[in-house]
């Protein structure tokens, strides 16, 4: 059983970090933040209930449970984030591919 709860641990420390380089990389897209966040505080929580339940067997329930949501969470949100920011990419581009007209400049 000892493997298994190391293992836990080492995966909510690895979803608190995904989750803050996808902090880090969204850049101030507040839906791939909203995924940042909820992956972290999902993971913390995961790691609170190994340490705070008696049962081994409902911590570890517990923990898989939250970090499994928390993952998917990240996942769903950060490539919301990422569609967005698709969608406003090409939204901008005809803007940017536009000539400008040429000046007339009058002697």
């Amino acid at each position: 059983m000892g493997a298994w709860i190391w293992s836990a641990i080492a995966f909510a420390i690895v979803l608190v970090i995904a989750g803050g380089i996808t902090w880090w990389l969204a850049k101030g897209c507040v839906v791939t933040i909203v995924g940042a966040v909820g992956a972290i505080v999902g993971s913390l929580l995961s790691l609170g209930s190994l340490l705070l339940l008696l049962d081994v067997e409902a911590a570890m329930r517990v923990s898989y449970t939250l970090m499994g949501v928390s993952g998917v969470w990240l996942l769903a949100w950060a490539l919301a984030g990422g569609i967005r920011g698709h969608r406003n990419a090409r939204a901008d581009a005809p803007a940017e591919a536009a000539p400008i007209p040429a000046r007339i400049v009058e002697y």
